[in-house]
């Protein structure tokens, strides 16, 4: 699958007055617009944006869904920017499976409501 470089820039967090939540705001809102920039080039399938994650170091490498005829992932250099070298040889049904896989372990995670 290809791999493009993010075509929109991502926001630069503000270390002399870092907010956590103010920078994930910023970064949720660029995941957005990356989306309808998407689908703007055509890539309206349904898992357009959805976000599949690999482990690097202390962190991970993201990556956006551009489903399509022709599906491409583009890299989202939040935090230290990571990139998985091997994922240009992953099939899109392996980026599907770990994308609902990551949905799926997220849901164990949820807070339930009060009993």
């Amino acid at each position: 699958m290809k791999v493009y470089a993010c075509p929109i820039p991502a926001p630069n967090p503000d270390y002399a007055n870092y907010d956590r939540e103010k920078e994930n705001a910023k970064i949720e809102a660029h995941k957005l617009q990356v989306t309808s920039w998407l689908k703007t080039k055509g890539y309206t399938g349904k898992r357009t944006g959805e976000i599949v994650r690999f482990q690097v170091a202390d962190g991970y490498a993201e990556y956006m869904l551009g489903d399509g005829r022709k599906s491409i992932l583009i890299h989202l250099p939040y935090y230290d920017g990571y990139q998985y070298g091997d994922v240009r040889f992953l099939p899109k049904a392996e980026i599907i499976r770990r994308i609902e896989a990551e949905k799926e372990f997220a849901k164990l995670f949820e807070k339930k409501g009060a009993d």
